[in-house]
């Protein structure tokens, strides 16, 4: 997926250096003297020919390879609460990358995933998923956080996905009733609060995104370096390459009692 990403930048920068080459051609003028008019600036304005030339094949380079189909899915996956089949298949996927990539730095403590519908901008279609969908999906570069929580903190994040009514979560199972949240386990096992806790989330909410403030106190945050949308097309990449296509099911994972 890095490899993907640098493509792409260099795609970009080529293209802009040969528009910012392009440009000494134009000439300077200054002027003592003017009268400021009003110019209606549309997208029926024709554009330069010239300039499309250039960056077309570079439009094309970048368009294919956006285009390419990562996995299949066998229904469409949309938002919602308390829990969702977006929301529930998004955050296994964080989940299962934290379980792989970091199971020797956890200290054997339980982890959790929080991410937030607002940062899922859109849904996954039925049928083929390219990478311009996920790219639609996140379109925002959130870098992957491990944060440790206290039972304390633990139970504030609890607190807040009550109000919100549901968020996307995984390895969490939270009953809620009409006004707070009655009961929760963790990895399998019933919330304690005398216990610590390892949360994966995006550094938009780590840093008090979505009334999280308290969570922007936490001195315990290790950046990952992973960007969130490339862990989501890695995930369905390796779907993929077990011949399976996508099928989520809502697990109940938040539910009102």
């Amino acid at each position: 997926m890095k490899s993907l990403r640098k493509y792409l930048q260099i795609l970009f920068i080529a293209a802009l250096s040969l528009i910012l080459a392009y440009l000494p051609a134009c000439k300077i003028a200054s002027y003592n003297s003017g009268k400021a008019v009003s110019l209606m600036v549309s997208d029926s304005l024709d554009a330069d020919s010239g300039m499309v030339a250039l960056i077309e094949p570079y439009r094309l380079h970048i368009d294919s390879t956006m285009n390419i189909v990562i996995g299949v899915s066998s229904k469409a996956l949309e938002k919602g609460t308390p829990e969702s089949l977006l929301g529930d298949f998004c955050s296994d996927l964080i989940l299962d990358e934290v379980l792989t990539r970091f199971k020797d730095s956890l200290a054997g403590l339980n982890v959790m995933v929080l991410l937030n519908n607002g940062g899922l901008r859109t849904s996954l279609p039925a049928g083929n998923i390219t990478i311009s969908d996920v790219y639609r999906l996140m379109p925002f570069d959130n870098e992957l956080v491990l944060l440790e929580l206290n039972g304390t903190e633990v139970k504030a994040l609890f607190d807040q996905i009550a109000r919100m009514g549901g968020m996307p979560v995984a390895g969490i199972e939270l009953v809620l009733n009409a006004t707070n949240w009655v009961k929760a386990s963790i990895g399998g096992e019933m919330f304690d609060e005398n216990k610590r806790y390892i949360l994966a989330t995006s550094d938009y909410l780590a840093n008090g995104g979505d009334g999280l403030d308290f969570l922007n106190r936490n001195l315990r945050y290790v950046k990952t370096g992973l960007f969130i949308r490339d862990i989501f097309i890695d995930g369905i990449e390796k779907i993929t390459a077990t011949g399976k296509t996508i099928n989520p099911t809502i697990d109940g994972r938040i539910y009102y009692e």
